[in-house]
């Protein structure tokens, strides 16, 4: 207990002094609004993928280092904000995550060649990684079990708000002013967050580790996750059902606009209209939180894997259009919408003490594995859909696969309810 520091001023969590209080729509609403930086910075990039590599000189394959890039830098960011917000506190690590954004995004609307563009995206990752990773601890600082899987389904319902309109909104303002004022336009957005955390985000976290970024206890408190096999399943199977979904992501510019000939307005509302399923998937999340987890990420992740094996049938065949990819498309977010909350559950449950670390090693296996997904989408694209629709087999395959390996000696605790402050005390 020695190498713990009590946060005095909140010991009682739900008390008033929270600007917004955690039982509140708006502190679902504000969460959200930070988990959907690295969606804003990603999907408002999508329809300006072809404008940034004319503008540039670069081929398609430097291009698509700029989402690559960004998921790499994510997964470092995840890896460092975790034991910084454990170490500091949930809101001042929040705070620098949002500046780095910012100030990287200006640094993207400036960058005078692709080369300087995709390291800034880099670090804007590094930046973005903070809002995930960082929001989900809070939640398990203050809550447990189905309340807390509740309260994760409910922020990723109001986050899919920016895979939504994200793509639209990048479009018109790339059509209107060009692709370097979609950054300056990310820039904005990261100045207005950071106002709001600094104005309206009270601290969650009771016990500060004053040792968290020792290497030691760092190397501990990640082996602790890494060796417990319920955090340890839910981290690979996390990472890899995300990776199904960011093949998609990575590919479905190319495949709607340069394969089926669509507008960057009409891909928007695709685009916006498929991000629908994640909501939809998170509602059923949270409305069916009574089911144990277990059934939950095997229904699934079931639906998600047949999902994906029409699409790649479609694809065989030569019958694969817009309009029949969608349904599949949707059904297969709408999986991952309704995965994800049971997922994160099982990661943090199992170690709340050191949520923050937990849930960047679920962030960086979901940022390994969508960087992988999209340079292998880069790499395999052949002017066919079959580069998106293989990829997102080949981890949606893997993810159930693992699972159905495993789940046999997998056992997630069911509790709920808010948590107590005498729980915040086991160190």
């Amino acid at each position: 207990m020695s190498d713990v520091v009590v946060n005095r001023e909140n010991r009682n969590l739900l008390s008033s002094r929270y600007r917004i209080r955690p039982n509140s729509k708006w502190f679902i609403v504000l969460l959200a609004a930070v988990v959907m930086l690295p969606s804003l910075s990603i999907d408002s990039c999508l329809a300006s993928l072809s404008k940034i590599g004319l503008s540039l000189h670069a081929r398609p394959a430097a291009t698509a280092l700029i989402l690559s890039l960004f998921m790499a830098g994510f997964a470092v960011g995840q890896v460092i904000f975790g034991p910084l917000c454990d170490r500091f506190g949930r809101r001042p690590a929040l705070l620098l995550g949002c500046a780095v954004f910012t100030v990287t995004a200006v640094g993207c609307a400036t960058a005078p060649s692709i080369q300087a563009l995709v390291i800034f995206r880099f670090l804007q990752g590094i930046g973005a990684a903070a809002g995930p990773v960082i929001s989900l601890a809070i939640v398990r600082d203050l809550f447990v079990g189905s309340a807390a899987r509740k309260r994760f389904a409910y922020v990723g319902v109001v986050a899919t708000l920016a895979p939504i309109v994200a793509p639209t909104i990048g479009g018109l303002i790339s059509n209107s002013w060009g692709w370097r004022a979609v950054f300056y336009f990310l820039a904005v957005g990261g100045i207005l967050l950071s106002l709001v955390v600094a104005v309206s985000l009270e601290e969650s976290i009771v016990l500060l580790d004053r040792r968290a970024l020792s290497v030691r206890r760092l190397s501990v408190n990640y082996w602790r996750v890494i060796s417990n096999r319920v955090c340890r399943t839910n981290v690979i199977v996390g990472g890899l059902s995300f990776g199904a979904l960011f093949a998609y992501v990575s590919g479905a510019a190319f495949v709607f606009i340069d394969i089926f000939r669509l507008d960057q307005q009409t891909f928007g509302g695709l685009f916006a209209l498929n991000a629908f399923g994640l909501a939809v998937g998170g509602i059923a999340a949270s409305r069916l939180s009574g089911i144990p987890t277990k059934r939950m990420i095997s229904i699934g992740l079931a639906i998600g894997l047949g999902a994906i094996g029409m699409l790649v049938l479609l694809t065989v065949g030569h019958t694969i259009t817009a309009l029949s990819a969608m349904p599949f498309l949707m059904m297969n977010t709408f999986s991952i919408g309704m995965v994800t909350p049971n997922i994160v559950h099982g990661i943090l449950e199992p170690v709340p003490e050191i949520a923050g670390v937990a849930s960047s090693l679920f962030g960086s296996s979901r940022m390994i594995a969508g960087a992988i997904s999209a340079e292998l989408v880069a790499f395999w694209y052949d002017g066919t859909p079959m580069a998106m629709t293989g990829t997102m087999l080949l981890f949606a395959a893997a993810a159930f696969g693992f699972w159905l390996l495993v789940i046999s000696s997998v056992r997630i605790p069911e509790r709920s309810g808010i948590r107590r402050p005498e729980e915040e005390l086991v160190c």
